[in-house]
């Protein structure tokens, strides 16, 4: 495995536009915040990339988020890599990574993660949707972009959802974290309420948005709202929204059961497994 450099970037963009469905968080921060210069100053979305090859062909690219994320694309992983990830990777804080269960198996191994300790560490299914299936549900609510009026609540609602879903801790440190998600999601325009009659009902987001498809996620409605619909009506009508700029396709994973029952009433189905490791507190790479 060799670093990847800004000459690379071409030939790294035709190797993910094919496997868009499974490298989303890849793609979007690379378009959106490109390479980082790896100086423990960048941007938390920016990245350090390293490229396997093959017959002067990229094979796999293994990324780091500097908010402490493992980012990739790497279909073709063998045990034979695993050396050199370690390497590139070691020393490095880790919250977590997610994506296909093929490759996450060969990078949890490849790093020698202590998965059990992790506060998360399931396969969930993950759909796709091209817009022009989507079904749009009745119901109440209607959709409007948040503001920064919205912030206090949708802090509330992001930490819930993190406990509830992802294993997190309800902690200062986690919640900052929330509160700068959502503003950066504000300044660029992906997070959307479902409201009625002045009452917040439910909330969504594009974790990810590539010219021609999102990744939906950040999708929550509080436990006493469940159960009629919010959230289902909320995606749905994002990603006509989207689909009015352009957009044709969407991707997701399910946390359960009931999610995955509403994301198929308004079109998704299943292509694969989706597989999520997270710690927190985080972890150092390559720490015995």
């Amino acid at each position: 495995m060799r670093r990847a450099s800004l000459a690379d970037l071409p030939a790294i963009k035709a190797f993910l536009a094919p496997r868009v469905s499974t490298s989303m968080f890849l793609s979007g921060n690379l378009r959106d915040f490109g390479l980082g210069a790896d100086l423990g100053n960048d941007p938390p979305k920016s990245m350090t990339l390293w490229l396997s090859e093959a017959r002067g062909e990229i094979t796999g690219v293994i990324g780091y988020a500097a908010a402490g994320y493992v980012v990739f694309e790497a279909p073709a992983l063998s045990s034979a890599q695993y050396p050199a990830i370690r390497d590139a990777l070691f020393g490095r804080y880790l919250l977590g990574l997610n994506g296909a269960v093929d490759q996450v198996d060969h990078l949890v191994a490849a790093l020698d993660m202590p998965c059990d300790s992790a506060v998360m560490d399931e396969v969930e299914p993950h759909y796709h949707l091209r817009l022009g299936d989507l079904t749009l549900p009745a119901g109440l609510g209607q959709l409007r972009p948040a503001g920064a009026q919205d912030l206090p609540l949708l802090v509330q609602w992001r930490m819930a959802s993190e406990v509830e879903i992802l294993g997190a801790r309800d902690t200062a440190e986690n919640r900052a974290r929330a509160l700068a998600s959502l503003q950066e999601l504000l300044a660029v325009d992906r997070l959307r309420v479902l409201e009625q009659d002045g009452t917040v009902l439910a909330m969504t987001n594009f974790n990810a948005a590539l010219p021609a498809i999102v990744q939906v996620g950040g999708v929550y409605t509080p436990p006493e709202q469940r159960g009629l619909g919010y959230a289902r009506r909320a995606v749905a009508l994002h990603l006509a929204e989207a689909q009015e700029t352009g957009v044709t396709e969407a991707i997701l994973f399910a946390a359960n059961p009931a999610a995955a029952r509403a994301y198929e009433a308004i079109g998704f189905a299943p292509i694969g497994g989706y597989r999520i490791v997270n710690f927190d507190p985080g972890i150092t790479l390559g720490e015995t």
